[in-house]
């Protein structure tokens, strides 16, 4: 392979992909990875990140050695498993899938040479001491960019934080979209940047709007037949006679699922004989699934050529669905944007329907550039598709200017650490102290200090904000002083390995201890719990507010 020297480890992997030649910035990564150096990957959606980590674990990993494979979804973590399990097949190197219950150390992974696990699922393993994470010698981090995403980046930056600081040796290998400040998270650890904007096949991003598709970067444009009365569907129709397959993002599982419906009346017609016959095979493959709605409704949209996708499905539906999108069996995909999250399913069209999603605080705001633009990195198969396109739908002239200036001109927003939100800076910090991991506030400090937070936050501002959380930690009964030590008490020890946030545990024991004037039932229980910050809000359709009143 020239440009980099594969051992005979990666010479056999690659053959056993069917793979002879790597892309550029694979060469220049490899080049510092199998040398053990830690590397922070920042390529486009599609330039093949993933394969500069298999072929990582391949080379570097002995029979006793161990690494994890962090991943931010469920829905990745099984398919990376399933890719993995090559490793046990040719070289002996066992794999295992993390990502149940949170209150268990899964001392039986120490058999495993690759764990692959959730970032929740790792953070919890660490806060339970599992004595294998100390003894890593590789770890991945699978779309590291999303250090950046509110509801679970701060765990992901501790999960890491937490890992250097046991194991300093510890190589880590960050697979990043690109993003405008990679060479700040590269120096936050240490690692060296393999940046590229390289892609395997050109993308064209273009804006749909009355009828035409324009790509401004290319200077093309094409018209598209109302052949359906529906955008979304004639987007669908017009790649399909093309020869094309789409996938077609939405903001909900209710679109998703309801937009498939309506595609597979006219997808139907446009199949063959033998791949209506594959899909109704596999379509009744799933009438072992425990009988629901949505598996129904699955089975009958897959006979017609179509499918949803969304985190609302099980395993094996999931995979299924995958697996005949993949083999070009389902013509047109249905999802939520979990699906951009480094899943491999590339499309010839990606349709970006909902570029705006609710928000409990701000309303309706539009969606990150660094997401949308994810969701049209799955344009273009290689090896398929001469060029890959990504349509954004613009309703009127005002919103054509807006997609083009925010999401086709723009560049992906920075990363920037979520530590630093009250909720997520308690409950790490009662955590630190609950699994024994820091003892005093020095230690805390040090080990904060290992955090993007610290890297990007002024230190008096960062100090300020972590004795505000100590202190509340401490006024509620969670943390107690012993001397100089800091210790959790029963009660904070609980919530931490409960994975709750302390003050939702707080919100509950009060409820719990106060007298109440009569027996409480059930629904007083379920009025407390709705109360607390880890229940997310329920937003009631238009149709059911009047119900909520009577």
């Amino acid at each position: 392979m020239k440009g980099v020297k594969l051992g005979s480890r990666g010479r056999r992997l690659l053959e056993h992909l069917g793979i002879t030649e790597l892309y550029p910035p694979q060469k220049e990564a490899l080049q510092h990875t199998l040398q053990g150096r830690s590397t922070l990957v920042a390529v486009p959606t599609a330039a093949g990140k993933s394969l500069i980590a298999y072929l990582t674990l391949a080379e570097r990993l002995r029979k006793s050695e161990r690494a994890l494979y962090l991943v931010p979804l469920r829905a990745l973590a099984v398919e990376k498993y399933r890719d993995l399990r090559i490793l046990e097949e040719l070289f002996g190197l066992k794999v295992a899938l993390s990502m149940g219950d949170f209150d268990r150390s899964d001392e039986h992974l120490s058999r495993y040479n690759v764990i692959v696990a959730t970032s929740e699922k790792a953070d919890s393993l660490l806060r339970h001491r599992a004595g294998w994470t100390e003894e890593l010698k590789v770890v991945v981090a699978d779309e590291i960019h999303l250090l950046g995403d509110p509801s679970r980046g701060a765990t992901l930056e501790v999960t890491l934080a937490r890992i250097r600081s046991l194991n300093p040796s510890a190589q880590i290998l960050g697979l990043s979209a690109t993003v405008r400040n990679s060479s700040e998270i590269a120096n936050w650890l240490d690692a060296i940047l393999v940046e590229s904007d390289f892609r395997p096949v050109e993308l064209r991003e273009g804006i749909y709007h009355r009828g035409r598709i324009d790509f401004p970067l290319s200077g093309i444009s094409q018209e598209v037949p109302d052949s359906t009365g529906d955008i979304t569907l004639d987007l669908v129709v017009d790649c399909l006679r093309g020869g094309g397959q789409s996938l077609v993002f939405l903001s909900t599982r209710r679109s998703a699922e309801h937009t498939a419906e309506r595609a597979g009346r006219y997808v139907k017609d446009l199949l063959k004989e033998e791949e209506a016959r594959r899909l109704q095979q596999i379509a009744s493959s799933l009438e072992g699934e425990e009988s629901s709605r949505v598996i129904s409704r699955l089975r009958r949209v897959l006979s017609r050529g179509v499918a949803f996708h969304h985190a609302g499905l099980s395993n094996e539906a999931r995979v299924a669905v995958e697996d005949a999108f993949r083999e070009g069996l389902i013509k047109a995909l249905f999802a939520t944007p979990t699906l951009a999250a480094g899943i491999n399913l590339p499309a010839r069209r990606v349709i970006v329907r909902d570029l705006t999603r609710y928000d409990s605080v701000q309303g309706l705001t539009y969606l990150p550039v660094r997401e949308v633009k994810q969701m049209c990195g799955r344009a273009g198969r290689p090896q398929y598709d001469p060029w890959g396109e990504a349509v954004l739908i613009a309703r009127n002239p005002r919103e054509r200017d807006e997609v083009l200036q925010r999401y086709i001109l723009g560049e992906p927003e920075p990363i920037y650490s979520t530590l630093g939100n009250f909720k997520a800076l308690r409950t790490h910090i009662l955590a630190s102290f609950a699994s024994g991991f820091t003892r005093c506030e020095e230690e805390l400090e040090h080990f904060l200090r290992q955090t993007l937070f610290s890297h990007q936050m002024d230190y008096w501002r960062m100090e300020a904000m972590c004795q505000e959380a100590l202190e509340f930690l401490f006024e509620e009964g969670l943390l107690r002083r012993e001397g100089d030590a800091i210790l959790a008490t029963d009660f904070g020890k609980r919530c931490s390995r409960l994975y709750l946030d302390p003050l939702s545990a707080v919100i509950m024991r009060e409820a719990l201890l106060r007298e109440p004037e009569e027996e409480p039932d059930e629904f007083s229980y379920l009025q407390v719990v709705s109360f607390v910050p880890d229940m997310l809000p329920l937003y009631p359709r238009s149709r059911e507010v009047g119900s909520l009143y009577r």
